[in-house]
């Protein structure tokens, strides 16, 4: 009886990662899905860190990037992706560049592909020790730090992006710098623009759960259907 049951625990786990595997197909009469993540009512006001280290080339103070809203209430740095697409498009996993420059981890926020190589690299003439973290709802585990004392080095890491979910990038020698990646599954996630638009290409007809995550306005989900040669408009309010 007790190898019966761990036999059929065996098989449910192999048939629940069957299921969550991502299957890459042509998609012919594919839709889209744009629209803009705004913020509701009024924008909280961007927060300024104090520089203690290399303040002559770094300055005094530092817009943490956290709240970057336009006049119009658009909200940039805001990651947009659909939830459990069973397939769709090729998901390529390629070099992934991520930059130290002028004092800040440039793009402040990545979508990067699980499977991917992560290329850090450092822009400034200074030591910049990029740290990497998992983070997960018990807390924050420790992936990987990289040590970069000299400008145009770059280390790359094939682990980094090994998982999927959501890194904090952090530099233990100016703790003002913060960044994030979202290691995805398949191709339909992209981080917002200047205005908070957005848009995903090549998405196959179908209902869908597109998921809106943004490090200070928090995470929020909304249906969509999509039909076959058309774009489905969404507004988001976080």
């Amino acid at each position: 009886m007790k190898k019966f049951q761990v036999l059929s625990t065996v098989i449910l786990a192999g048939a629940v990662m069957a299921m969550a595997q991502y299957k890459e197909i042509a998609v012919a009469n594919g839709g889209s899905i744009s629209g803009i993540v705004k913020v509701k009512g009024k924008a909280p006001a961007d927060e300024m860190k104090e520089v203690k280290k290399n303040p002559e080339q770094c300055g005094a103070k530092m817009a943490a990037q956290k709240y970057v809203v336009s006049a119009s209430g658009g909200v940039e740095y805001a990651v947009v992706m659909i939830e459990k697409i069973a397939e769709g498009k090729k998901a390529t996993a390629g070099d992934i560049f991520y930059s130290n420059e002028n004092c800040k981890f440039t793009p402040h926020v990545l979508v990067a592909p699980v499977g991917a190589t992560l290329k850090v690299r450092n822009e400034d003439d200074m030591l910049h020790n990029s740290h990497f973290y998992l983070v997960e709802t018990s807390g924050k585990k420790n992936l990987i730090n990289m040590a970069l004392p000299k400008k145009g080095q770059v280390i790359e890491n094939n682990k980094i992006l090994r998982k999927e979910g959501l890194i904090s990038v952090e530099c233990d020698a100016h703790d003002f710098m913060q960044g994030y990646i979202w290691a995805v599954q398949n191709p339909y996630a992209v981080v917002t623009g200047s205005n908070g638009d957005f848009k995903l290409s090549d998405v196959p007809a179908g209902s869908y759960t597109l998921k809106i995550w943004h490090e200070g306005l928090g995470e929020k989900t909304v249906s969509v259907k999509v039909e076959a040669g058309k774009d489905a408009k969404v507004t988001v309010e976080l």
